[in-house]
């Protein structure tokens, strides 16, 4: 089949342009790299080209991988064989004029080079511990501290107070109003409801060291401190959202961007499957907080970026279905109702994502810094790697 694209020789691209071509073509002729977890196994070929298509800090994780890639000499020596049709030695992605090549070069002839390098399971590797220790994570519930009913004048205000003193009663995004306080003189436009405290970065990000140090790659800075702490349950990683837009935020269904200091909702899903409010709304919305009563910290850009970032390679991945049944059976170990060697896949990998949240396993290169790998790193865990061509 011809590509449409020209020849490699003729071209000039970036690290990113580069692994992002190689496996766009990787996934349009079905080319599999599978690793195995829970009870199933998955592609890391869709969710790496997604991580490096509409990821956050896309340079910065294409420059990763290439590291990983690369990292020996046989490594380089092999994908500068792949990348010039004449062998040349390739420090770096760059431009290959100059080359005269004997046989011209396509883009997919690249893709099909590239599956049959002796190494790929360094890709696996790579893309694993994003899928694992981030996607699914970021997707789990985490349990948020329940506010307080107390009544006194020395009580500090929780967060769903500090919020509504920055919005107002109503939710931005449907425009519920919150049924605390007192009752209107008419019944609100939207209706009322119990409005809740969605976290942007789920609190689940501050109990597990593994999801911060992967989203410190993702976004290209460090996370710890905006994630722990205080910093988890303030007001910049928070909204108010009635139950069902709450749950809808949860599972990725749409998200907020920020620019230039201005909030647009962002619908990563079809309308028919969001909730009834967002009927009142459209796509690319322009969403105003803070007009309520008190100056609060408006959510936070990065945030919110990243967030919508995450549930954007969810989708291009085609992830999130097969995570969400990962965390509905986790649900269904947790209750006892999976028995034999069903449940025991099921939670021998939930397992080892709690163990590695608890003792803070995966020593992972943030800013450039080497990976330390030891007996309880990635490099260490089992990973079953298997090679497959649709066609």
């Amino acid at each position: 089949m011809a590509s449409s694209v020209q020849n490699i020789d003729n071209e000039e691209k970036t690290t990113l342009d580069t692994l992002i071509t190689i496996l766009a073509r990787l996934r349009a002729h079905s080319f599999s790299l599978m690793f195995d977890y829970s009870n199933d196994s998955h592609n890391a070929i869709p969710i790496a080209h997604a991580l490096l298509h509409v990821g956050y800090d896309r340079n910065g994780m294409s420059n990763d991988l290439w590291t990983h890639l690369t990292n020996t000499y046989g490594k380089r020596a092999q994908l500068s064989q792949l990348l010039s049709p004449i062998g040349g030695t390739l420090s770096r992605v760059t431009s290959l004029r100059g080359f005269t090549p004997r046989t011209p070069l396509t883009w997919d002839d690249v893709a099909e080079r590239f599956q049959h390098l002796t190494f790929l399971d360094e890709l696996t590797r790579w893309t694993r511990p994003f899928y694992v220790d981030m996607l699914i994570n970021m997707k789990g519930k985490g349990k948020t501290p329940t506010p307080t009913n107390r009544s006194t004048a020395s009580r500090p205000k929780n967060l769903k107070e500090t919020l509504l003193d920055r919005d107002g009663r109503f939710s931005v995004v449907g425009g519920i109003m919150d049924d605390a306080g007192p009752m209107p003189t008419a019944p609100p436009a939207n209706g009322m409801t119990t409005l809740q405290v969605a976290h942007i970065i789920p609190f689940n990000a501050s109990r597990r060291i593994p999801l911060r140090l992967m989203l410190s790659i993702f976004a290209g800075q460090d996370m710890e401190n905006l994630l722990t702490g205080q910093g988890i349950n303030d007001p910049s990683n928070a909204l108010l959202l009635n139950p069902d837009s709450h749950q809808a935020f949860e599972k990725f269904k749409f998200g907020l961007e920020c620019q230039n200091d201005r909030y647009f909702l962002r619908m990563l899903v079809q309308r028919w499957s969001l909730p009834p409010t967002f009927s009142r709304h459209f796509d690319g919305e322009e969403l105003l907080f803070g007009q309520g009563p008190e100056q609060v910290a408006l959510p936070s850009a990065l945030l919110c970026n990243i967030q919508l970032a995450v549930g954007r390679v969810l989708r291009a991945s085609a992830a999130a279905e097969a995570i969400d049944k990962i965390l509905e059976d986790e649900e269904d170990l947790s209750c006892g109702n999976l028995e034999g060697d069903y449940g025991l896949r099921v939670g021998a990998s939930y397992l080892e994502r709690e163990l590695r949240a608890l003792q803070g396993l995966d020593e992972l290169a943030i800013d450039g810094q080497e990976v330390i790998m030891d007996s309880d790193c990635e490099e260490d865990l089992p990973v079953t790697t298997r090679h497959t061509i649709c066609t």
